[in-house]
């Protein structure tokens, strides 16, 4: 009797445990993937009572609606409150990259994201987030080593929506069960061991931008006056040889007609050649004096100006 009564005991603990192993909760915005012999045999995304058969089959729960955030290039190093913000620490070996032309920079980000598909996230990948670390940090450098590095340091928003893309492509492509919600590249800068140098080459940089826009100033200023002057001095240029061209031909002209009346009357041209020569000549001479020398041997003197004669 006591024998029946230990069995009854037992079977009805066991009966219990079975029972009690045959249901499962699933909450509000938990998924669950039931295994069998170490392979899934159900996927349950919808929360409430469920079932399974007991001992056989191993549930694995796990809350993907809440959105939690991947930091990369830099950690935190203490939680901030009321009395002090939150500390951070740049993480150099992940965080630094190369712009174009090989200029070092930093470069850290926040991934935000949340699991959609808990089966991929569970069997698909070991090292979910070093999976995801990884895809970001390839297609980032590739990002960043296509900027120059003023693009790199001015313009984080875009690359930001330049790499969000491609990094869901990627993601997608490994299986990872995630779905990123943003990304937030928080912060692109120079390191500080070249820090000096960059502040040296931005400096050269507006140094050179100065001396040109100083440069454009003055031949904005002095192009246009020198343009007129030449374009004065070619019209000049013109006019003047124009009008010796002319005179010219008047010459040839004039000399011409003296050489044809020369062969007509020599003499008589010869003596009037040489009065209007003695008239021109006579002309410029400002004390005038006339002596006769063809005479009885008296030099008869007469100043041609009266000035002469006081």
């Amino acid at each position: 009797m006591k024998t029946k009564l230990i069995f009854a005991v037992i079977v009805l603990i066991v009966a219990a445990v079975l029972a009690f192993d045959s249901f499962y909760i699933v909450n509000a915005g938990e998924q669950a993937i039931v295994e069998r012999f170490g392979a899934m045999v159900e996927m349950v995304k919808e929360p409430g009572i469920k079932t399974k058969i007991p001992i056989l089959d191993r549930v694995v729960k796990m809350y993907t609606e809440q959105p939690y955030t991947v930091q990369y290039g830099y950690t935190t190093v203490a939680q901030g409150d009321t009395q002090k913000g939150t500390e951070y620490a740049t993480v150099q070996d992940e965080a630094i990259m190369l712009t174009k032309g090989s200029y070092l920079v930093n470069v850290e980000a926040a991934i935000q994201l949340k699991i959609s598909d808990l089966a991929e996230y569970y069997y698909n990948v070991d090292d979910q987030v070093g999976t995801l670390r990884l895809a970001f940090e390839g297609v980032m450098r590739r990002n960043v080593q296509s900027k120059d590095l003023d693009d790199a340091l001015l313009n984080k928003e875009k690359i930001s929506s330049e790499v969000l893309p491609e990094l869901k492509k990627k993601i997608n492509e490994y299986g990872l069960g995630y779905e990123i919600k943003s990304l937030e590249i928080q912060n692109i800068s120079v390191p500080d061991e070249v820090g000096p140098a960059y502040d040296d080459v931005n400096n050269a940089k507006n140094e050179k931008s100065e001396l040109e826009e100083n440069a454009k100033k003055y031949a904005n200023e002095k192009l246009p006056n020198a343009r007129a002057e030449a374009y004065k001095m070619i019209q000049e240029a013109e006019a003047y040889r124009a009008e010796k061209v002319s005179q010219a031909k008047g010459d040839v002209e004039n000399f011409n007609q003296v050489y044809e009346k020369y062969k007509v009357a020599k003499g008589v041209t010869r003596t009037r050649l040489r009065l209007e020569t003695m008239e021109k000549v006579l002309q410029t001479v400002k004390n005038k004096v006339i002596i006769d020398v063809d005479s009885d041997g008296i030099v008869k003197y007469m100043p041609v100006i009266p000035q002469l004669q006081q």
